[in-house]
């Protein structure tokens, strides 16, 4: 139950971002019509998820053993193993996409994009890394 409380709680937070980036787009005046672009997603970006969660949330309260089986299940050892695979598989495949987009955007002229895809590639290996000689030291 306490796992289904943090979780309201989480997407109650995410929704609120939601709604105040909304009343942002609405009532502020941005120049160049940033209003209807950035604005705009990012509230849609927060509010959708921030609605499902809460719907789902509640229905985890209201099903209190259903609740316990979800918070056994995130916590079990095996579904943890799956998750750290499942990131780091995508984590690599994400390693590669940005190499093959530096690549690409770098042979049809656009400098701009490809140095900032590649700066973004270079921080990811870089972090990965120093996480990777952090957690040696540490285990």
């Amino acid at each position: 139950m306490n796992y289904a409380k943090k979780n309201l709680l989480f997407f109650t937070i995410y929704l609120s971002i939601g709604i105040i980036a909304t009343l942002t787009a609405i009532f502020h005046n941005f120049p160049d019509n940033y209003k209807q672009g950035i604005v705009s997603g990012i509230a849609g970006g927060f509010i959708v998820p921030g609605i499902l969660g809460i719907i789902i949330t509640l229905k985890l309260i209201k099903n209190p053993k259903k609740a316990v089986q979800v918070e056994i299940a995130k916590t079990e050892e095996r579904t943890q193993l799956i998750g750290l695979k499942s990131k780091s598989s995508t984590y690599t495949v994400v390693l590669y996409c940005e190499s093959i987009a530096t690549l690409i955007t770098g042979f049809l002229g656009y400098r701009e994009a490809s140095i900032t895809i590649a700066i973004v590639l270079s921080v990811q290996v870089l972090l990965y890394i120093g996480f990777l000689c952090s957690y040696s030291k540490k285990y």
